[in-house]
């Protein structure tokens, strides 16, 4: 048990579940303001330069320079937009103020290798089943000490599953197009639900089966995340059909408490982390689970259920992934 971890989710509480088919259980608690961070917004978007490590570029990583007195914190699966491919983080990052480091990424737009900006710039979270499964095989990949890998090859299938499922073609194969052309229905869907002033965190259930969940330190964080959120699990989940004898809404709180028990139970092992911080990870046999520690508050916790290991058909490499 992490007694940090235990903590804060045992201070927290679920709302009422929200919208039906895909539900939405908002959860309750109480902000922190330490450690001072900011967000990829406002001054920080002039002050935090994302960029490719060098001229030519290597998929697996990138190179972020804050010029800001204080951390910036960055969301794992948070899109990053622009430069030679989009790509998503493999972890949570807490970047030091006046620092300069390399972070874990993985690419989400297969057929581009060419500047499109000197820059990246901060797009979505990635889809539903992209975080999922990459979240369990960077957990593995840490334990074998291959650090914040997530099997590039798994994420470019995650995201063709991810663009056939939204009904979306790209010709770069770029998961980013999935939530441009699926748009509307996306606002539909938010527009239906209502953010909690005192919310810290957020789970979605298809049906009553358990999707995700995201619990920050502070309301402001979510605010800036819930719609890039609620949008991962609408653009997988909101097309899928629900059995109507498991949609039920009223039991959904009970299952967000259990798997806060779980969490707060749970046997956890930390890890370096490429930022300020520790990275902890949760040894589950059903759920998959990641939390950013720092100053001894927990900066974001995500839980998954754990998936079955897929058998990925051989796929010839991209040269610019080599």
């Amino acid at each position: 048990m992490n007694q940090i971890i235990a903590t804060t989710v045992k201070s927290v509480r679920p709302d009422q579940p929200q919208a039906k088919g895909l539900c939405i259980v908002p959860i309750l608690g109480v902000s922190h303001d330490r450690p001072p961070y900011r967000l990829l917004e406002g001054e920080a978007i002039q002050k935090v330069h994302v960029t490719e490590i060098s001229e030519g570029g290597s998929v697996p990583n990138l190179k972020v320079v804050n010029d800001l007195e204080d951390a910036v914190f960055l969301m794992d699966g948070q899109e990053l937009v622009g430069a030679k491919q989009n790509r998503i983080l493999n972890t949570d990052v807490l970047v030091p103020g006046r620092t300069t480091i390399t972070i874990p990424v993985s690419c989400v737009e297969a057929g581009r290798w060419i500047y499109s900006s000197p820059q990246f710039s901060p797009g979505k979270s990635a889809s539903h089943r992209v975080r999922s499964t990459k979240h369990q095989r960077v957990h593995d990949s840490l334990k074998r000490g291959t650090q914040h890998d997530a099997d590039q090859g798994a994420v470019w299938d995650d995201v063709q599953a991810s663009l056939q499922t939204a009904g979306a073609s790209s010709p770069s194969s770029a998961l980013h197009a999935a939530y441009e052309q699926r748009q509307a229905d996306l606002d539909r869907f938010r527009a239906s639900l209502r953010l909690p002033e005192e919310a810290v965190g957020v789970a979605a259930f298809k049906g009553d089966c358990f999707a995700g969940l995201d619990l920050f330190d502070r309301h402001s964080t979510l605010r800036y995340f819930w719609e890039s959120l609620v949008d991962s699990y609408a653009i997988d989940l909101l097309a899928e059909p629900v059995d109507p004898t498991k949609a039920a809404k009223n039991t959904l709180g009970q299952k967000v408490q259990r798997l806060l028990t779980t969490a707060a139970e749970g046997a956890w092992e930390s890890f370096a982390s490429p930022g300020l911080g520790l990275d902890w990870r949760l040894e589950d046999q059903g759920t998959s689970g990641s939390a950013l520690v720092a100053d001894d508050v927990v900066i974001h916790l995500q839980l998954f259920p754990r998936q079955q290991e897929r058998v990925r058909r051989p796929r010839i490499r991209r040269r610019y992934a080599e």
